[in-house]
């Protein structure tokens, strides 16, 4: 609290010895209030028909019709399983580029503990949150009924792409670093950014002394394994999930065999989903139009602006435009 206080003291000397001026646009921009009541809205996106879907950080999606008219009850809402502190929560969301025909939507959130580890169990409550603590980002995709005009979601069409167990989803190990970005490439793969799990504030090699790293609690859950008690070194590490960019078949999750580091014993392996690394926090990302190709075995699903958080005094936007790139974090 003691931030926000000396942030709220400083703007008051500031706006007292130099008076704040009307903001005044660059030419050709507008400044236009589209909606109100929404709650930590993380993106949105449309379909072809213009028809949008809006997310928010606590787990739901909203559609608002073509007449700009937000459907009152959410598409979907997962705000039981989402994990919302922080950074984290349902950072990511994509509709399949044959939405219209399938009505295939992707979410991309960090799960709460007590979900994770105990849903389906006779421990399990859902009024209760295990925030704060060691648990993974998972991929879940849905069907959106067609019947309903895409604004209601199929009961039972729940399909967990990445992280089935708390062994195989992206590690969470603070609490920032996770979630980002979920986007189809032009080649039809499904692109995901994902967060190195580590300090955002120190060096971070590993058993950091801390309250509020994680790694003791994800080694014994077995979220991570020794190998990955790296801290951001994991970002360098193709075993790894984190500090990448994955690139994944978006009916089953695994990688694609184009991927650089693509092992066929096993297509889910994380090193098989990788696409490029050295990532400390590429929260968003995206897609250059006009890039790429349609052929997902062509290896060249386009070129990404990757905006990857820095550290205290600078931010990146870096291109990834080929395969195994390391952005050296």
């Amino acid at each position: 609290m003691k931030h926000y206080y000396f942030t709220f003291i400083l703007i008051i000397f500031l706006s007292l010895n130099h008076p704040l001026k009307a903001q005044v646009l660059p030419p050709q921009f507008t400044d236009q209030l589209v909606s109100t009541g929404w709650d930590f809205v993380e993106g949105y996106t449309e379909d072809s028909t213009g028809q949008k879907y809006v997310w928010e950080k606590a787990g739901l999606v909203w559609v608002v019709d073509t007449n700009g008219v937000k459907i009152p009850q959410p598409l979907i809402d997962i705000s039981e399983e989402v994990g919302n502190w922080r950074d984290h929560g349902m950072n990511g969301f994509a509709i399949d580029p044959n939405f219209r025909t399938n009505g295939y939507f992707y979410l991309y959130y960090v799960v709460d503990r007590h979900y994770l580890l105990h849903y389906g169990t006779g421990s399990y409550s859902p009024t209760t949150n295990e925030y704060d603590a060691a648990t993974i980002c998972r991929i879940t995709r849905y069907t959106a009924n067609s019947a309903t005009n895409f604004t209601t979601t199929v009961p039972g069409s729940r399909l967990i792409l990445l992280g089935e167990t708390k062994k195989t989803g992206i590690p969470v190990l603070y609490d920032t670093h996770s979630a980002g970005t979920l986007l189809f490439a032009t080649d039809g793969t499904l692109i995901v950014s994902a967060g190195d799990g580590a300090s955002p504030a120190t060096a971070d090699s590993g058993q950091v002394a801390s309250i509020l790293s994680y790694w003791a609690q994800a080694l014994a859950d077995s979220i991570i394994t020794p190998q990955q008690n790296v801290g951001a070194y994991r970002a360098q590490l193709i075993q790894s999930l984190n500090g990448k960019i994955l690139r994944l078949d978006p009916a089953t999750g695994d990688g694609i065999p184009s991927n650089p580091f693509y092992d066929s014993t096993d297509a889910r392996s994380p090193q098989s989903r990788v696409w490029a690394l050295g990532l400390r926090n590429p929260f968003r990302i995206s897609l250059k139009p006009g890039t790429g190709e349609s052929d997902p075995t062509a290896g060249n699903p386009g070129t990404f602006y990757v905006g990857d958080v820095g550290w205290q005094f600078w931010e990146d936007i870096n291109i990834c435009n080929s395969p195994g790139m390391n952005f050296g974090w």
